[in-house]
């Protein structure tokens, strides 16, 4: 049975639901707003906050690294994001159709242990690579 929790932080509200072995981010406009200023940070507090509520809830640790929760967490936010930017940005069908797409995919934030998020692979691997996504991220996302 799923359990809902609502995270107050920086003046905003985030729901995440909690599964055995699989957590989902809702509304993520909310956790774009969230992010908009000191990513770094906000990312480490939000994640620390649900694994911790994970283990309170399941009685054993959420098998997924902090950082590789972090990277699959920017990558549904940041591909919302530039989706968004080169859909206003080039008035073609294709990149339209290609956007909406990325769209739709992106704005659902499921993470999960690796044998449930057929993606935990990439994104343990993009781990390694954290500060050097985070140096190439936006340093504030503009509010759409």
């Amino acid at each position: 049975m799923p359990t809902e929790k609502i995270y107050h932080l920086s003046g905003h509200k985030l729901l995440v639901v909690f599964r055995d072995q699989l957590i989902q981010i809702k509304h993520p406009h909310y956790l774009k707003e969230f992010l908009s200023s000191d990513i770094k940070n906000r990312s480490e507090v939000l994640v620390n906050y649900i694994k911790q509520d994970y283990f309170l809830l399941f009685a054993k640790e959420l098998n997924v690294s902090n950082k590789s929760l972090i990277i699959e967490i920017w990558a549904h936010v940041f591909a919302s994001y530039f989706a968004r930017a080169m859909k206003k940005l080039i008035k073609l069908k294709l990149i339209e159709r290609v956007a909406n797409f990325i769209i739709k995919r992106s704005d659902i934030i499921d993470c999960g242990e690796s044998n449930l998020d057929s993606n935990r692979k990439l994104w343990d691997v993009l781990a390694n690579f954290k500060g050097i996504i985070l140096f190439f991220l936006p340093k504030r996302i503009k509010q759409s």
